[in-house]
C-alpha cells in the first residue's frame, strides 16, 4: 500500500479508524503524519532537527538531500559520503546500541530494509519515534524511498530534483546503449565451495543489469540461488565480480578463476571479469542511477 501524508485532523481520524495496525502517539496539531511501511502512522510536531539513521542508504539519501546537519547518529556501515563518518556511530546494523541512540535524543529514527523488528520495538519502547521505509526492490521503489525521506526531513523539493536527475541519467544510458547488441551478464554474489549465488530475476540488481544493456543469465531464477550447472550452461559473456569481504578485487578475481569449474567459462577465458563497487550496486538510494551508468560502461566498453 502506498504511504500517504495526512495533513488534516479529519484525515487522521479516518486513517486511525480504518487501520487495525498499531499507531504511534498522534498529536492532533501535528505538522506531519506519515504512514510507514508497517502501516504505522508517525506524527511530527515540526520538521525533525535530530535524526538517527540505521541504514546506509538512508544516510546517503539524507546527505544527498542536503540534510547532513540533521543527522546525529548512524551505523558503522554508513560510510558514504565520506563526511558521514564524522557523525557518531550507534554500532552495527544488527545490534545497534539502544543506550547510544537514546543519548543522542533524536526526534526520529529512520530504518530501511536492513532494520530489524526487535530493534525497532526496543527503540519505540524507549519513547522514540521510528519510521520504517521498506520500498520495493526496483528503480521505482528507489524513487519512492527518496521521496519519503524527503517528506520526513522536510526536503521534498530536493528529493524531487534528485529523482528527476536520476531519471535523466538512466534515460541517457538507455539512449546510448540502444544501438548496441545486448550481452549476457552474470553477477557473482557468492562462489566456490559454499555454492553459487547471484542476482536472480527477483532482485533490484537484475533490473539494473537489464537497464544497463545486459541480459541477466539468472533472470529466471529466484532467491539469489543459482547452480554451477546453470552457470556453465548459460556461459555469460560478462561477469561482474565485487570483492569478497576483506579482500581486494584482484584477490577475489584470482580466487574465482582458480576454481577449475569456472575455467571453461568464456568470460574467464576472455578476461571479461569486471569490478563495480558493491556498495553502489547493493544500496538502494541516490547512487542507483549512477550504478546503472557504471554497469552500462562495463557491459558496453565501446560507449
Amino acid at each position: 500500500m502506498k504511504k500517504s501524508i495526512i495533513l488534516s485532523i479529519i484525515s487522521l481520524f479516518i486513517i486511525a479508524g480504518l487501520s487495525a495496525q498499531p499507531v504511534q502517539e498522534i498529536n492532533e496539531d501535528a505538522y506531519l503524519a506519515y504512514t510507514d511501511s508497517r502501516e504505522v502512522t508517525i506524527s511530527l510536531d515540526s520538521p525533525p532537527d535530530r535524526i538517527v539513521s540505521l541504514s546506509p542508504n538512508i544516510s546517503e539519501t539524507i546527505f544527498a538531500l542536503d540534510g547532513s546537519s540533521l543527522l546525529v547518529g548512524r551505523t558503522d556501515y554508513c560510510n558514504y559520503p565520506e563526511e558521514v563518518t564524522a557523525v557518531p556511530s550507534v554500532g552495527d546494523l544488527m545490534s545497534p546500541s539502544l543506550e547510544k541512540i537514546i543519548s543522542l535524543e533524536p526526534d526520529i529514527v529512520l530504518v530501511s530494509t536492513l532494520g530489524q523488528n526487535q530493534t525497532i520495538e526496543a527503540i519505540e519502547n524507549a519513547g522514540i519515534k521510528v519510521a520504517y521505509i521498506n520500498e520495493s526492490q526496483s528503480m521505482e521503489g528507489t524513487y519512492s524511498l527518496i521521496e519519503d525521506v524527503g517528506i520526513l526531513i522536510d526536503r521534498t523539493q530536493e528529493a524531487s530534483q534528485l529523482i528527476d536527475g536520476m531519471k535523466e541519467e538512466i534515460d541517457k544510458v538507455t539512449e546510448r546503449i540502444s544501438r548496441f547488441q545486448k550481452k549476457t551478464v552474470y553477477y557473482v554474489a557468492g562462489f566456490g565451495q559454499w555454492g553459487d549465488f547471484t542476482a536472480t530475476g527477483d532482485t533490484f540488481l537484475h533490473e539494473m543489469i537489464e537497464l544497463a544493456g545486459g541480459i541477466n543469465v539468472a533472470r529466471d531464477a529466484s532467491n539469489w540461488t543459482f547452480s554451477l550447472e546453470e552457470l556453465l550452461e548459460q556461459d555469460p559473456q560478462i561477469i561482474i565480480l565485487p570483492p569478497t569481504w576483506g579482500a581486494t578485487f584482484e584477490q577475489t578475481k584470482d580466487a574465482f578463476i582458480s576454481y577449475e569449474a569456472y575455467q571453461s567459462l568464456s568470460a574467464v577465458i576472455n578476461d571479461s571479469i569486471y569490478y563495480v563497487d558493491g556498495d553502489i550496486l547493493n544500496r538502494q538510494g541516490p547512487r542507483s542511477a549512477h550504478a546503472v551508468n557504471l554497469l552500462s560502461r562495463v557491459i558496453h566498453p565501446e560507449l
